[in-house]
């Protein structure tokens, strides 16, 4: 049987065909034999093994996609977040925005000490500004 995981060249191909055909007594000459035009068996059933893989590994692929696309909404729905964690949730933000709203520091030097681009230590110094102002969110982290 076929793995769908492992490589296959025309050469393995052809060498598995004529090693199964031989167990089953079938003579390589009738591999070699012409089946339509410049057409060999052998090339016409590589062919059709390459096909074969090609559109098992493309299922396979297709149905791990969707197994995980599954896997990824059920955990968000339980509240699990996905990719890359935000750096805002960084204890020194605070910090570092009382500096800056006392004028201690700008926003460019603010933004270096964070490890952040200037345009994301304004988002995220908006997003505070915004939970501080909203009564359900507690402590401002977003």
């Amino acid at each position: 049987m076929l793995s769908v995981k492992k490589e296959y060249g025309r050469t393995e191909i052809e060498k598995l065909l004529e090693k199964h055909t031989r167990k089953l007594g079938i003579p390589a000459e009738e591999l070699a034999r012409k089946v339509q035009g410049d057409l060999s068996l052998q090339e016409l059933l590589c062919s059709l093994v390459e096909d074969a893989i090609t559109t098992a590994r493309e299922q396979e692929s297709a149905e791990l996609r969707r197994r995980q696309r599954e896997g990824m909404t059920r955990a968000q729905e339980q509240g699990v977040t996905l990719g890359r964690p935000s750096k805002r949730s960084d204890k020194r933000f605070e910090k570092i925005r009382g500096m800056y709203e006392r004028r201690e520091i700008s926003a460019e030097e603010a933004a270096k000490r964070l490890h952040v681009s200037i345009s994301t230590f304004y988002r995220w110094l908006r997003q505070s500004r915004k939970a501080d102002q909203s009564p359900e969110a507690p402590g401002g982290q977003g």
